[in-house]
């Protein structure tokens, strides 16, 4: 088993801070990053989406008589 060395090397305050900043910036350009990929895929998603589907009167009777439970989805 080892010894804890008492003299461990203990960061100042400013080197924490200077680390901790370059923490901060990371993640912020993570962040910013993410965002935009989050709305890339969104205007991706908008341009598939399918339009609304337009049935006649015919094709909705059809559609019930075929599958009963249909209708509450219509």
């Amino acid at each position: 088993m080892k010894k804890l060395d008492s003299k461990q090397h203990k960061e100042t305050p400013e080197e924490e801070l200077k680390r901790l900043r370059k923490r901060v910036k990371q993640l912020e350009g993570k962040e910013v990053k993410n965002t935009n990929t989050i709305k890339g895929l969104r205007k991706e998603l908008k341009k598939k989406d399918v339009q609304k589907i337009t049935m006649t009167n015919e094709q909705r009777a059809l559609l019930s008589h075929l599958f009963p439970d249909i209708d509450s989805l219509l």
